[in-house]
C-alpha cells in the first residue's frame, strides 16, 4: 500500500524518522552530515515548506525538519490527547534536539510560528545555537502603538471558539491564504 509520503515522490525525497512524545509519533526528515541546521515550520506548514532547502544544504550540513504534532506526517491527536499551545511546542523541539544530541553549534532556521516555538527553545539553552535565520515570522512583541489584527485578536480572546474554528475548520489558513494574495482569489 502506498503512503502519502511515497506520493510525494522526487518533490519530497527524504527518508522519514520517527521519535515518540509521551505515545505520540513526531516525523522528522534528518539528512545530510556536518554542522546541524534545524529548520522549524509555522502554521499550516510542515517539513515539506522546507524541501528545496533540505536538498540544497544536506550536501554540506546535517538538516533537521520536523513535523510539529498534529502536521504533516506526525500523528494529529485529538485536543484531549495533546495541548496545543506554544509551551508544549517548545518543549517537544527541545526534547527532540535532546534526543538527537544536538548541544551545540545548531543553526536554527525559523519561520511563521515556527518563530516562536524556535526563540523560546532557543532561550531556554543558547549555548546549543550558534546562528539564528528568522524567515517571515511573528517571534516579537508588536510595535509601540501597533495593534494585533482584529482576526488574531478574535481567535486570541474569545474560549474555546478558537479551537474549533482554527482545527476544526481551518479558518486562519483559509483566511490568511485569501489576505496574503492580491488580488484577491476567488471563490
Amino acid at each position: 500500500m502506498r503512503t502519502p509520503h511515497d506520493q510525494l515522490g522526487e518533490l519530497y525525497p527524504f527518508e522519514s524518522h520517527w521519535f515518540e512524545i509521551d505515545g505520540l509519533r513526531m516525523h522528522y526528515v534528518d539528512e545530510g552530515t556536518g554542522e546541524a541546521v534545524v529548520m522549524v515550520h509555522g502554521n499550516p506548514t510542515w517539513s515539506f515548506f522546507f524541501r528545496e532547502l533540505i536538498k540544497a544544504l544536506r550536501g554540506e550540513r546535517r538538516v533537521i525538519a520536523p513535523d510539529h504534532i498534529g502536521c504533516g506526517f506526525s500523528d494529529k491527536p485529538p485536543d484531549a490527547r495533546y495541548e496545543y499551545v506554544l509551551e508544549r511546542r517548545v518543549s517537544d523541539l527541545e526534547t527532540l534536539l535532546d534526543h538527537l544530541e544536538l548541544h551545540r553549534d545548531v543553526t536554527l532556521v525559523v519561520h511563521d510560528w515556527g518563530g516562536m516555538i524556535g526563540l523560546a527553545c532557543a532561550l531556554r539553552k543558547p549555548e546549543r545555537i550558534a546562528r539564528i535565520v528568522l524567515l517571515n515570522t511573528a517571534a516579537f512583541l508588536l510595535p509601540k502603538g501597533k495593534r494585533l489584527p482584529w482576526r488574531l485578536a478574535f481567535l486570541r480572546h474569545v474560549p474555546l471558539l478558537p479551537a474549533l474554528l482554527v482545527r476544526g475548520f481551518n479558518v486562519f489558513a483559509s483566511g490568511a491564504t485569501r489576505m496574503a494574495t492580491v488580488p484577491l482569489l476567488s471563490r
